[in-house]
């Protein structure tokens, strides 16, 4: 968040996952239609004023357009669900705009160019962590300061990448929830999470540490992360609920080493490090506590990567 990076400095450290969210734009010459825009809704519009999807808005008002256009997206994760899908969205946008003029742009300068966007829609709520994690992909340590950001990759051994990627388990709380309320509400408090917030960034250069040992401790890992979303509880009040504390109770007293809620709170994918001989089990019993909690048909959702 800016209002803490400015100031102190930011560190996240994440990965992307094999789960994709595809755009493509295409001028076309349908004269009874200027904008086709395809996402979970259809809007069919003749001035970009009209466009009710404010990411596609702001991004065509960015890029001075007059032409007409098809935009087409289609996604392997539902929205609202913490993985970042909104900014993800813009960032393949983006760089699909770009292509389009056939124009080369740098990570950075897309990651840069859709938070700026974004951060307009949001009135200064968002982070400019996802907009970085897509745009770059892999699994990198990113550091953020008032003027710049910095990418690292993190190199790991075969060996260890194996073992993070056999035992993590993503779960679906069956849970959609916008990110701004929570977002907004952490602003609002800021000054009094200002100190949690600075030992969270510790935290963070913790789990750095262990991550680059020459063999990963999966107890240690999970301990960070669980002490990780304790904290994040603490932040506001929206960020987890008794539906939310259940599901992560459950799973930890079944056989996981730690884990946390993705995204700004509220609902989404917890993403737990687990055992792998103890996720089938989990799996199992994991729909029938789903379907109690939320009343309706619900998921698991299950990546390895």
């Amino acid at each position: 968040m800016p209002y803490f990076f400015n100031k102190h400095f930011g560190r996240t450290v994440s990965g992307t996952i094999d789960k994709f969210i595809y755009v493509t734009v295409k001028i076309h010459s349908n004269f009874n239609e200027k904008y086709r825009l395809n996402y979970f809704e259809t809007e069919i519009v003749n001035n970009i004023e009209d466009i009710k999807n404010l990411r596609i808005k702001e991004t065509l008002k960015h890029f001075r357009i007059k032409v007409p256009l098809y935009i087409n997206t289609f996604a392997d994760v539902p929205a609202n669900s913490g993985l970042g899908s909104s900014s993800v969205f813009l960032v393949g946008l983006i760089k699909a705009m770009y292509a389009l003029r056939g124009t080369n742009i740098s990570e950075k300068n897309i990651a840069e160019l859709a938070f700026k966007i974004e951060n307009k829609i949001t009135k200064g709520t968002t982070g400019k962590q996802d907009h970085y994690i897509s745009a770059y992909g892999g699994l990198n340590e990113i550091v953020y300061k008032k003027n710049y950001t910095k990418v690292t990759p993190i190199k790991i051994n075969k060996y260890n990448k194996k073992l993070i990627n056999n035992n993590l388990l993503f779960v679906w709380t069956g849970i959609s929830r916008s990110s701004s309320t929570n977002l907004i509400s952490q602003k609002k408090n800021y000054r009094n999470n200002e100190k949690k917030l600075i030992f969270l960034n510790k935290l963070t250069n913790n789990f750095l540490k262990e991550f680059k040992k020459k063999k990963i401790n999966l107890k240690a890992i999970g301990a960070l992360l669980s002490e990780s979303w304790e904290l994040k509880k603490k932040f506001s009040d929206s960020i987890s609920n008794n539906k939310l504390n259940r599901i992560y109770n459950y799973t930890i007293n079944n056989g996981a080493l730690g884990g946390k809620l993705l995204g700004a709170g509220g609902g989404g994918f917890f993403m737990f490090l687990c055992p792998k001989q103890k996720q089938l089990k989990i799996i199992k019993r994991y729909s029938k506590i789903i379907l109690k909690l939320n009343s309706k048909k619900s998921e698991v959702c299950i990546n390895e990567k």
